[in-house]
């Protein structure tokens, strides 16, 4: 095993920093209240500003550490950031919603280099430890949150609890199963971490992990099935963890089996439902997710249409769309829920094969710091792999990373794990190595220092837009009298940020939508619905253009939603017998004749 970094030489403190962590990782994760049209708008505002403050407070007080020093796998990480950023740059996406999703890449590259250079130092734990304390103190606080959803649903009030959107299924303050889920284990692996550092009571231990477990029975998430196996694979394959906190990770199988068969027991004896049996039945019945399998094969299908260069970033939802599927999933889908696929169709199977592959030569070159001597830095690393890999394998399925409340945190573990890697056998002299430590790295801290100072300015800024465009949808929040709908809209459409959202509105509400076509634009690129498509298709018959109308009923017809079928309504007249083929020919709407099947690509306003 490599000896060649300094162990930890200080004990980890609370101060501010956890302040901040709990601020930036912990609060949120927890938010309930919600203001439309985005219903996390609060929790990704709250992380994004949160880690822009930690970043910043951690620039104030980091371990100088040479840049010459910085591992491979750590570059090799800041490489695949800067890809994916500038991927993002190289879209037709208005410029708006590029920005926000280049914001966040940056950002979370900037915490992957803070968190490196913190683990490199050997002497500050205070990103690392702070993470995991937020991500536990977030899932016990969840669990509570989902007791509630559960078994006292009617307890919750949209402002502290979410209120739950399926009987007998916890769904968090985030709103979606799968996420908590997510949270619920990674919080495991953080008392697991957390216990070796601070030599918890195996019974402290086994008390959290249970707790953690049978809230995850009460998700009925499928994905966190998954999670709970790979939890006790960590106990298996781990032998550097303590006999008995392996046995314990084991037994959350058990634990999870039996809080399984305890709530269908609940279930049967109380009459109230429990969702964990529709989710067996769907799994044993077909196909266990049938809209997952389908939206995977209309993206490989896209993928063969666009192989280099895909159909661009932030564009998924426009071609899918637009594109002929018959056998399409009805819900409206604005990502492939599969990381790879999702990135071979934003950007092409060259780009994703290079960022694969970069992502495999980081994950190979990260090995070392699994097996060096002190057992808290390999323990830093396997903990930080094992939560990786959980968030990866969520994103196979679902696409977690794109919430800046799980990208952001990810981004921290993957800058911890590569920064943990031991510098070359040629710098162990501890001399040599006190000496580096003494040299600040200048560039580094200045980066990270205005990413901090632009990211806290940009959530300032984001707040106020997003204000601009919540008062057309919710007039409530207005400060003062709201004013009338046409000033709310006409303000919002000046949003960069958000002003898709007041396009929509303008588009979706005016009695002729061919007279405000220009403000189809962004929201087109945003998400298709039923309401958009069929007004963006009634204005393009009205401005003559009939085969595209044409087109564009074609594919909402294959949605096969019930909020269509008054747009559909006239074709079943026209269906009926007509005395002549002029009447007929001159009575068929154009949302009834035969579809035209026109290229994505030439769908645009």
């Amino acid at each position: 095993m490599s000896s060649n970094y300094p162990p930890v030489t200080s004990p980890w403190q609370p101060d501010g920093m956890l302040l901040a962590a709990l601020s930036a990782v912990a609060l949120p994760m927890l938010l309930a209240p919600t203001v439309s049209p985005t219903s996390t708008f609060f929790n990704q505002l709250c992380a994004f500003a949160g880690m822009a403050l930690w970043l910043g407070l951690w620039v104030g007080r980091a371990t100088p550490v040479p840049i010459r020093r910085m591992p491979g796998a750590l570059r090799g990480l800041l490489l695949l950031l800067v890809m994916l950023i500038v991927a993002q740059g190289l879209t037709e996406a208005p410029f708006g919603q590029r920005l926000m999703p280049i914001a966040t890449l940056s950002l979370g590259a900037a915490l992957a280099l803070a968190a490196g250079l913190s683990a490199q130092s050997g002497r500050d734990d205070a990103l690392w430890s702070g993470l995991l304390v937020a991500l536990l103190a977030a899932g016990l606080l969840s669990v509570g949150i989902s007791l509630l959803q559960v078994f006292a649903p009617t307890w919750t009030d949209g402002v502290w609890v979410a209120m739950p959107t399926t009987p007998g299924r916890a769904i968090g303050n985030m709103r979606q199963p799968n996420q908590l889920s997510t949270l619920l284990l990674w919080a495991c692996a953080a008392a697991v971490w957390l216990s070796q550092r601070h030599r918890w009571f195996l019974r402290e231990l086994a008390a959290v992990l249970v707790l953690l477990v049978l809230a995850d029975v009460l998700t009925a998430s499928r994905t966190g099935m998954v999670g709970v196996l790979m939890l006790a694979g960590w106990g298996a394959i781990d032998r550097r963890l303590p006999g008995r906190v392996r046995l314990l990770l084991l037994a959350m199988l058990a634990v999870y089996a039996l809080g399984w068969w305890g709530m269908e027991q609940w279930s049967a004896s109380t009459g109230q439902f429990f969702y964990g049996d529709d989710q067996i039945k769907k799994t044993l019945h077909g196909d266990p997710s049938s809209s997952r399998g389908r939206i995977w094969a209309n993206t490989l299908a896209l993928i063969a249409q666009h192989p280099w260069t895909g159909v661009g970033p932030g564009a998924f939802n426009f071609v899918w769309s637009m594109t002929p599927f018959p056998d399409r999933p009805v819900a409206f889908f604005d990502h492939s829920h599969n990381l790879l696929l999702q990135l071979a169709v934003d950007s092409g199977l060259p780009f994703a094969a290079a960022v694969l592959a970069l992502a495999l030569w980081v994950a190979w070159r990260s090995r070392a710091a699994f097996t060096q001597a002190d057992d808290l830095r390999a323990g830093g690393a396997r903990c930080a792999a094992f939560m990786l890999a959980l968030v990866l394998v969520h994103s196979l399925l679902e696409y977690p990373l794109w919430y800046a409340y799980f990208l952001l945190p990810t981004a921290l573990m993957a800058g911890w794990m590569t920064g943990l890697v031991p510098p070359p056998a040629s710098a162990d002299r501890v001399g040599e190595l006190d000496a580096g430590w003494r040299r600040p790295p200048t560039l580094a801290r200045s980066v990270c220092g205005l990413v901090s100072a632009l990211g806290m300015l940009a959530s300032g800024w984001a707040a106020h837009q997003y204000y601009t465009v919540a008062v057309i949808f919710e007039p409530d929040v207005s400060i003062g009298i709201p004013e009338a709908l046409p000033q709310r809209i006409a303000r919002g459409q000046r949003s960069i940020l958000f002003g898709h959202h007041a396009d929509y509105a303008e588009v979706t509400m005016a009695p002729q939508p061919e007279q405000v076509f220009d403000a189809f634009r962004r929201p087109l690129h945003h998400l298709l619905d039923t309401r958009l498509m069929t007004a963006y298709a009634r204005a393009l018959a009205a401005r003559g253009d009939v085969e595209r109308s044409r087109h564009v009923a074609a594919r909402l017809r294959e949605f096969r939603n019930p909020a269509s079928d008054a747009f559909f309504a006239p074709c079943q007249a026209a269906a009926l017998p007509a005395s002549g083929a002029a009447a007929v020919a001159a009575s068929v709407p154009f949302q009834c004749e035969p579809d035209p099947r026109w290229p994505a690509e030439a769908m645009h306003p």
